[in-house]
């Protein structure tokens, strides 16, 4: 399942109704490929984001949003990023490969950006 984690000072839920307007949008939308929402609940927990329950999107494109706005994305140096991925390695069982590093490192670069606009959002791609 495709995660895409967006960041915006703007929110237009008209942004999700189809892929090109999301893209124009949140041009710099990271997408998190993951088993299903319980890992997502996982790396949320990992990266301190407890208890966001998602909202139904009706679009083609989108079902599920979760706004993570209330929270910061954790802001990692490389060694600490590395902490991380090996802790989500470690508690999600996924395999350890370039694939999955490179999943996540959007955490180690653009966390601090993205704390300082208006919206964290997650958005779960119809598959």
């Amino acid at each position: 399942m495709n995660f895409n984690f967006i960041a915006s000072d703007t929110l237009d839920l008209n942004s999700f109704e189809n892929i090109g307007k999301f893209v124009d949008d949140f041009p710099d939308f990271k997408t998190v490929m993951i088993n299903d929402e319980n890992e997502l609940k996982l790396l949320f927990e990992l990266m301190g984001i407890n208890d966001i329950e998602p909202k139904e999107l009706l679009t083609l494109e989108f079902s599920k949003l979760w706004d993570i706005s209330g929270h910061k994305l954790p802001e990692l140096n490389e060694e600490q990023f590395n902490n991380f991925y090996e802790t989500w390695i470690q508690k999600s069982s996924r395999s350890n490969n370039m694939d999955e590093y490179g999943n996540l490192i959007f955490l180690h670069g653009l966390s601090s950006k993205w704390n300082k606009m208006n919206y964290r959002l997650v958005v779960k791609e119809n598959n």
